[in-house]
């Protein structure tokens, strides 16, 4: 289409599933232009036996492949075609007009609902029992090795939310790919603003307005992947510099967060970020200690051996290098420790490999991106490209 254009061909079945009387839940899916994804998942969301819902999805400048999903869904989902990029939070807040859900669900394009027994939809409405938002446990399509490193990032973000939802009850950011809210939380937050990390943002507002927060595992989906390297730069760049616009718009709030709930906050941010903990350990760990221990052990060994004399100073000097590898060892072997039993709880797959990988190479590199990111921000004097979501 050349211009914004309204497809309306919703049907709603009002009754209710067997067994339980439901509130009514409306699902917003948000697409750029296409996605190989979208057909599979509304297949998925209209088989569901819960019959008290209604699907919605709004295009960004759709594609010859959207406009035939659209064709085939044509008598059972609400379309918004807008032939103009409007961007992601607008678009939501358009679509979200067209709801009347109790419960607004909003899905990304990119992902699956992994298979359970029960109606995902009826699980969910349970869930969301006594609670505003609700977070949807998340993990990774591990259909590439890059894929299989991402998997630890998500398994962290659910670590982090599961922590938040156990020890404070409220949300302070969290993965806006799959989550659900009330309706009147929605409202009373003024819907997403226009900025990149819009689910982030929705997330401290409503932290900071004191609404409710639970984490279920019980609910979850399966998000695809970048599908190589340079898509995966780009996003974890625009993802760093939206970071560092979340913090720099929060930065106040969030030091009096670290100051009234010091134990979760700064436990929080090494789980997401654990090569932030090997520069203060090697500093922790004395270099004196090791020096006179090594020296001592070899002139101890030089009375009995003359042959181990020279060895002393070489030894001595190399004990820096030393101390870095114990540093990372340890490091690695705690995070390992702790990756492994939260993957163990909370579903998730956990390779002793792979997390090498990821601690040693992946993660550096993503904290390092977010530093660099947040350079940006402070001085202004970088051109932030804003993607499709603004």
């Amino acid at each position: 289409p050349s211009e914004s254009e309204e497809v309306t061909v919703t049907v709603l079945d009002l009754k209710a599933t067997e067994g339980f009387l439901g509130p009514k839940i409306s699902i917003l899916i948000p697409v750029y232009r296409e996605s190989d994804l979208l057909e599979p998942l509304l297949t998925d969301l209209l088989r569901d036996p819960y019959r008290f819902k209604e699907v919605l999805v709004v295009i960004d400048k759709p594609t010859e492949i959207s406009i035939n999903v659209v064709k085939r869904f044509q008598n059972k989902i609400t379309f918004i075609l807008n032939g103009e990029r409007v961007g992601k939070a607008k678009a939501l807040n358009e679509l979200f007009k067209r709801t009347t859900g109790e419960i607004l669900l909003f899905l990304d394009s990119d992902l699956q609902l992994q298979a359970n027994r029960e109606s995902f939809m009826e699980t969910l409405a349970r869930e969301m029992e006594g609670v505003e938002i609700l977070d949807i446990k998340k993990s990774i399509i591990r259909s590439s090795f890059q894929a299989k490193l991402v998997h630890y990032e998500y398994l962290a973000s659910s670590l982090v939310s599961w922590l938040f939802s156990k020890k404070i009850g409220k949300c302070l950011g969290l993965n806006g790919a799959a989550f659900a809210i009330r309706r009147e939380a929605f409202q009373r937050l003024g819907g997403f603003r226009r900025m990149l990390s819009e689910d982030f943002d929705l997330a401290t507002r409503s932290f900071l307005e004191k609404l409710s927060f639970k984490y279920s595992d019980k609910v979850a989906v399966s998000v695809k992947p970048c599908s190589d390297w340079r898509s995966w730069y780009k996003q974890r760049k625009r993802w760093s510099i939206a970071t560092g616009v979340w913090l720099k718009g929060y930065y106040r709030q969030l030091a009096g967060i670290v100051v009234s709930r010091p134990q979760v906050m700064l436990l929080s941010l090494p789980l997401m970020l654990p090569s932030l903990v090997l520069l203060p350990l090697n500093f922790l760990l004395p270099d004196a200690i090791y020096c006179q221990a090594t020296s001592l052990a070899l002139l101890i060994l030089a009375s009995y051996a003359s042959l181990a004399l020279p060895f002393t100073f070489p030894a001595t000097f190399g004990i820096p290098v030393a101390k870095n590898v114990l540093a990372a060892v340890l490091s690695y072997a705690g995070f390992s420790a702790i990756y492994f039993l939260s993957a163990k709880k909370l579903g998730y797959c956990f390779n002793p490999g792979e997390f090498l990988c990821f601690y040693f190479i992946y993660a550096p590199i993503s904290l390092l991106m977010i530093i660099i990111g947040l350079f940006r921000v402070a001085t202004h004097n970088d051109r932030i490209d804003l993607d499709w979501k603004v």
